[in-house]
């Protein structure tokens, strides 16, 4: 029991030791160190649900094995507030700046960003991946029920989850998703029976593979449909998942 404790306070602890604070106008932006990092380290930016506080967001999606993996810098900022989704009158300005700050900090070369947000969090995707969009490498949601109006761009890869119970968000989300792949946009979409608004270990884990595999470099394996779930090579574009390991189309049937 004592060495277990003991080794719990050990982890604990170097968790805190990775952890830092960024603030800026007020904000305070909540950043995971990767325990290695180099020049060509990426960040991901995690937006939590509304007016969540970075460490909030970092302890609840729990990317922490992702990131060692990819020597990924996790960065979570505490937006509140003030239409803070929306990125043109300061939030956005603000993010950069953190975002800046840190790749000075850590001579970071300014490589794409990967973001992933829960319900307001995933409106903040949305809403800045359209607003930044040479800046962002893939992005995810879940439970989100705000989209851009009109699409400037679908260049990089998006998963977007959420619960059949979330009956609005969903219907929202699944137009979205027909609208991204017939601009051109490679997206995974997945829906869970049977669940409401909130974000579930089964969403949380779908991102984390998803993420894994783009970060890993793999290649579409398969192509799953819409509903029917069906493996086949021929789908129409808007009901066409791309699937890149066994383990991603695992967990996209379930």
């Amino acid at each position: 029991m004592k060495r277990v404790l003991s080794a719990f306070v050990m982890l604990f602890s170097s968790l805190l030791l990775r952890a830092e604070t960024i603030r800026l106008d007020g904000v305070d932006f909540h950043c995971r160190v990767p325990g290695h990092h180099d020049a060509n380290s990426g960040i991901m930016v995690l937006f939590g649900g509304r007016n969540w506080p970075g460490d909030k967001t970092l302890a609840t999606f729990r990317f922490d094995v992702l990131a060692d993996k990819h020597r990924l810098f996790l960065l979570s900022p505490s937006f509140q507030d003030r239409n803070y989704w929306e990125p043109e009158p300061w939030s956005g300005k603000l993010l950069k700046q953190a975002i800046q700050e840190l790749q000075r900090k850590y001579r970071l070369k300014n490589t794409k960003l990967f973001f992933y947000g829960y319900s307001a969090g995933g409106q903040c995707v949305t809403l800045f991946y359209q607003w930044m969009p040479d800046q962002v490498a893939a992005w995810g949601i879940h439970g989100c029920g705000v989209f851009p109006p009109k699409l400037k761009t679908s260049a990089a890869p998006a998963l977007i989850t959420c619960g059949t119970e979330d009956s609005e968000r969903l219907q929202i989300s699944r137009s979205f998703v027909y609208r991204y792949r017939e601009h051109g946009g490679e997206l995974l979409w997945k829906y869970y029976r049977n669940s409401g608004h909130e974000l579930t270990p089964a969403a949380l884990e779908l991102a984390k593979v998803w993420f894994d595999d783009l970060l890993s470099e793999r290649k579409i394996l398969f192509y799953g449909e819409d509903d029917t779930f069906q493996i086949q090579k021929m789908i129409d574009v808007e009901f066409r998942n791309p699937l890149y390991s066994e383990r991603l189309k695992d967990l996209w049937k379930k």
